[in-house]
């Protein structure tokens, strides 16, 4: 009876030592993935915005564009980020102009790096909203790379048209 204990434990602590062991090599993988986004992401939209003279305003860390990834809302796997640029003197009624230009300018760079969308679900990279706080304008960028972010843009899809 003993053994027969023993031997269970130890396969009990085979399986959460298993189970341990495989939640950090997704995480790794996870987080390898995201990096790779975000640095497309970021590279698409510093040569938009050096393209639009605005490339100074935009929020930087050690000289490199910053970008938030939205994930943290949405859920794991979404590629997309959250740029700040200051705006001073921007007005809302400028939002839908800035969204535009900017989507035109994402689709241009895409075209020339060679970007495809997951299943060609329409544009790779696109702006997902654009708001102003504070005379700072955010605007979020979605790097359509995986069936997570596809599914975000349908849900965001159905939360504008509701």
């Amino acid at each position: 009876m003993q053994k027969w204990l023993i031997v269970l434990g130890g396969i009990l602590i085979a399986i959460v030592v298993y189970e341990v062991l495989r939640r950090q090599v997704l995480k790794r993988t996870a987080l390898k993935i995201r990096l790779t986004g975000q640095r497309t992401t970021d590279a698409a939209m510093l040569t938009v915005l050096t393209a639009l003279s605005s490339a100074k305003t935009a929020q930087q860390v050690s000289g490199q564009l910053h970008s938030t990834p939205v994930a943290a809302v949405w859920g794991r796997g979404v590629m997309a980020f959250e740029y700040v640029l200051d705006m001073p003197g921007m007005v809302p009624e400028d939002l839908p102009e800035i969204r535009k230009l900017l989507n035109n300018h994402l689709q241009a760079y895409a075209t020339d790096e060679g970007l495809t969308a997951f299943r060609d679900a329409g544009p790779v990279l696109r702006v997902t909203d654009t708001w102003l706080r504070d005379q700072q304008l955010h605007v979020d960028v979605a790097y359509l790379m995986n069936e997570a972010t596809l599914e975000y843009l349908e849900d965001l899809r159905r939360l504008n048209r509701d």
